[in-house]
């Protein structure tokens, strides 16, 4: 696996841990309404399949193109585009 693409999944537990911390930190400590959804934007920032720029979703696109895709999924090089 691309060093890379190791990087980013460490991160991403890292992430996902520190929002469980603020969790358990902030529970019942009457401060909860200050760091309002933060957690929930770490986590997010971390792990949101429908937010491009997650660590998941970065990581994963890194890791697709690092191994070598089917002609049909790149169009300029397809036979259709060198045959015109």
């Amino acid at each position: 696996m691309d060093d890379r693409v190791t990087k980013l999944n460490r991160a991403r537990e890292l992430l996902m841990e520190a929002a469980d911390l603020m969790d358990e930190a902030l529970r019942m400590s009457g401060m909860e309404g200050r760091s309002g959804s933060d957690s929930d934007t770490v986590r997010r920032i971390a792990s949101d399949s429908g937010y491009g720029g997650s660590l998941l979703n970065l990581a994963l696109d890194m890791g697709y193109a690092s191994v070598e895709q089917p002609c049909w999924t790149m169009p300029l090089v397809s036979p259709k585009k060198q045959f015109e």
